[in-house]
């Protein structure tokens, strides 16, 4: 298999101190944006992003967006990512609604290139191995 330098580090875990807990019964956990935002530019630098479509409830009010994302990977420039972002509160002001749901929908397209994927995937994680270097066979 190549070397996967760009996707294994995407793949690498947060460390423990990163991860927060959700308050409530479910108790996701999470790392903040701005640690998706840090690890995305270190790794891959700016990434291109565009907001394909607002969803607004019935009412008018904003509670989501379609973020695309594009992702330059290991030599390919042309990885394109689509997700939804919701957000989770939302109020009277439409801009913030908006930013929630961006931070929601960057993490969700960072999760389907690595970063972050262990958030979901818990004890059942096994890309950043699978990724790791092989020693000399």
């Amino acid at each position: 298999m190549p070397d996967r330098p760009d996707l294994a580090a995407l793949a690498a875990p947060f460390k423990d101190h990163q991860i927060q807990t959700k308050p409530g019964g479910f108790g996701a956990r999470y790392v903040s944006h701005s640690e998706v935002q840090q690890r995305l530019l270190y790794h891959l630098g700016p990434t291109p992003q565009r907001v394909v479509e607002l969803i607004r409830n019935a009412d008018g009010q904003l509670h989501g967006v379609i973020l695309e994302m594009t992702f330059s990977i290991d030599g390919r420039d042309d990885i394109v990512i689509q997700e939804a972002g919701d957000c989770e509160r939302p109020g009277p002001n439409d801009a913030l609604n908006t930013q929630m749901a961006i931070s929601s929908a960057i993490a969700r397209c960072c999760m389907r290139v690595g970063l972050g994927l262990h958030l979901w995937a818990g004890e059942h994680y096994v890309l950043d191995r699978a990724l790791a270097p092989k020693g000399d066979e």
